[in-house]
């Protein structure tokens, strides 16, 4: 009892400002320690309940609870640029169908980057394709993707709809719509190719994963902080001096702005480096994060698919048969650079 009148007379020799920084300092630091991927289902907006029996039957194991982790830094990039834009941080996932998250990938029709912006489309919203391909710079092309999404959005009025134009193209699926795939609110996928089909289901499966799997231990571990910063080029030694980055692989760096940030003559002032919170949970030694343990009995589980890579190539050099390569990868018609596919029954 003496105890609580000391305390409940105590009065403070300070202003109450000073208490209420205290307070929004450690709020703020409460807020920035909730897990991001709890964060991310939270502030989803779009419904991911539609297409779920097609996700559960249809789609390549690639398009796991792994890629996600593994892509943690990328996805807090993205997602916080579409908060900022007022889009649906949903669309963070989008680069991890289209290219497995990986600035490098190239597709046979010429798409190129994170994104997968072809030649054309690139030139329309800004990025250089030509010697400095913008399409490969993260921050670059990240601005644009997410630019070219909203257009697709006010477009179409569904984001549905607009994910099918970004894989498809706008004007096939507005010929789509006058030959009724809209009805009654509900898109008919069967009046859609495959492969954008098959890219809507992927998109709502991946932020299914999240939103009813972010209580799980490979989710729960990752805090809402920034794993990625920007900074001016300039100042890159001395940003990885400060930060004891001076042995750190050069292809991660390369990994994360997709170009060599370090080249002199580079036209990008500002660069992407990874922050103290990328370092506590991520690799600087090699590319690829750490990745969840392999099921036993499988040592090669995943590959990524190199140039010249075909699926008759792929299914030899595993010594597996093309029906069983198309059975456990169902959704992948042909290859690409940079993505990984299903090489383990």
């Amino acid at each position: 009892m003496p105890c609580t009148l000391r305390y409940s007379k105590w009065v403070p020799p300070y202003r109450y400002e000073i208490f209420f920084l205290i307070y929004l300092i450690f709020f703020s630091s409460s807020v920035l320690s909730e897990p991001f991927y709890r964060h991310f289902a939270k502030s989803q907006k779009i419904d991911h309940q539609q297409l779920r029996a097609d996700a559960n039957s249809k789609l390549s194991g690639f398009y796991s609870a792994n890629l996600i982790t593994s892509s943690t830094p990328s996805i807090k990039f993205y997602a916080d640029i579409l908060a900022e834009k007022g889009l649906p941080i949903d669309l963070a996932v989008i680069p991890l169908m289209e290219s497995g998250n990986n600035p490098q990938a190239k597709s046979p029709m010429g798409a190129l980057g994170l994104w997968q912006f072809i030649p054309s489309t690139a030139r329309e919203w800004g990025l250089s394709s030509t010697r400095s391909d913008d399409r490969k710079n993260v921050i670059k092309s990240t601005q644009i993707a997410i630019n070219y999404l909203s257009y697709l959005h006010n477009q179409l009025n569904d984001w549905d709809l607009a994910l099918a134009a970004y894989n498809w193209g706008i004007g096939n699926v507005k010929k789509a719509i006058r030959k009724g795939l809209v009805k009654n609110n509900t898109i008919n996928l069967k009046l859609l190719p495959r492969e954008t089909r098959n890219y809507l289901i992927a998109f709502h499966h991946l932020n299914r994963l999240i939103k009813f799997g972010y209580k799980s231990e490979d989710f729960r571990k990752f805090p809402n902080r920034p794993y990625l910063t920007i900074i001016k080029q300039s100042n890159i030694d001395n940003y990885l001096n400060k930060n004891d980055l001076l042995g750190m692989d050069p292809k991660v760096l390369l990994h994360i702005n997709g170009y060599d940030v370090k080249r002199k003559n580079s036209l990008n002032p500002d660069i992407l480096v990874p922050t103290q919170t990328f370092i506590k949970f991520f690799s600087t030694n090699k590319i690829s994060f750490k990745q969840s343990k392999k099921k036993k009995g499988c040592s090669n589980r995943y590959y990524k698919v190199r140039r010249g890579d075909s699926i008759s190539k792929v299914a030899r050099r595993f010594k597996i048969k093309i029906d069983t390569f198309n059975k456990i990868n169902p959704s992948i018609a042909h290859l690409r650079p940079g993505l990984l596919v299903k090489v383990c029954p």
